[in-house]
């Protein structure tokens, strides 16, 4: 992600196709799997205080988060960058999906972060 450069003296460097940011914000594609690469539906006791989706929010504290209404085990969220990167995000609930009982082990388990290029706004 590249920095917004907003000050006129420094010639406005910014670029169509390059994500822009005026804050310290990291986006990702989380897709949450169980140890044999298989998406978990996150519908399964979803709006429920401590389901799945609620403790996996509550790990990423993320600024905005939205998961499609399917299987597809994917929930897309913006989060303060300062903290977190791909590869620990990964890494923590990886550790919480075994805990959940969603995966057996925590080497095994196929749960994804992938850092956004790009994000779309529907109305």
């Amino acid at each position: 992600m590249a920095t917004y450069d907003f000050t006129p003296a420094n010639g406005g460097a910014n670029a169509v196709g390059t994500l822009e940011s005026v804050a310290q914000l990291a986006m990702y594609k989380i897709t949450i799997k169980d140890d044999s690469n298989t998406a978990i539906d996150l519908r399964a006791n979803d709006a429920a205080h401590g389901s799945a989706y609620d403790l996996i929010l509550r790990e990423v504290q993320p600024l905005m988060a939205w998961a499609p209404d399917g299987s597809t085990g994917v929930i897309h969220v913006v989060v303060d960058g300062h903290a977190v990167n791909a590869a620990t995000l990964q890494s923590r609930l990886r550790t919480l999906v075994v805990g959940l009982g969603l995966g057996t082990t925590v080497a095994g388990n196929d749960t994804t972060v992938e850092a956004a290029a790009s994000f779309v706004i529907t109305p």
